[in-house]
């Protein structure tokens, strides 16, 4: 694990760097529907490094936790240091913790317990880059934040890929993809608990792990 811990910083200044464009972005008064996509993105792409540079589920698993901590925590110290993607920017919804709090539970189960990484990753993967884009796309098509039919098909084409690149068998894969999609497009907006940050990613997580 030692031999690791330049991988750890390297991820770390990934997701750290999402959040700090996703604060710049709020700040240069970009609605923060759109400025979480970042934190989304950089999230994304730690998640990716984890599974490609480590060799067990150890890190990604510590990592996922402390940012998780770090962002629920920040809620109640400091609440606007990460309001691109929560906090004061976002008081009525605890997204940012719900997304890092649900990739230690993928983690933990697909990685840790069943053996396979991208049962592990994957899930959060769908979350991270499907929502995303579709959070983008929505902005362009309806000009708010709004879930319709458009978003959710650039999802599915996201997360088919992703699924496609990562995954063997595909089919397995696929089905979490439409599962990640379909539960996106039907988890109501987020108030509390509720939330589609954890929806996704534990329902594409639970189909995976059974097909597997």
């Amino acid at each position: 694990m030692l031999a690791e811990i330049p991988f750890v910083f390297l991820i770390a200044g990934a997701a750290l760097g999402g959040l700090w464009i996703s604060n710049i972005f709020y700040d240069f008064q970009l609605p923060q529907y759109l400025s979480r996509k970042m934190g989304h993105l950089g999230g994304g792409t730690a998640l990716l490094l984890s599974a490609l540079l480590f060799e067990s589920w150890a890190w990604p698993l510590i990592l996922a936790g402390a940012f998780a901590a770090l962002l629920f925590g920040a809620r109640f110290i400091k609440g606007d240091l990460f309001r691109g993607v929560g906090g004061t920017g976002r008081p009525i919804a605890f997204a940012e913790v719900w997304f890092p709090a649900a990739s230690v539970v993928s983690i933990a189960v697909g990685w840790a317990w069943l053996g396979n990484r991208w049962i592990g990753i994957l899930p959060a993967l769908f979350m991270a880059y499907g929502d995303a884009f579709t959070g983008l796309t929505r902005s362009v098509v309806y000009h708010r934040e709004f879930k319709g039919n458009m978003g959710s098909v650039v999802m599915v084409i996201v997360c088919l890929l992703l699924a496609w690149v990562f995954y063997q068998p595909f089919w397995i894969g696929a089905v979490g993809a439409i599962v990640a999609t379909l539960v996106e497009r039907f988890t109501p907006m987020s108030h509390g608990w509720l939330d589609d940050n954890w929806t996704i990613v534990l329902s594409s997580l639970l189909v995976m792990g059974v097909l597997r």
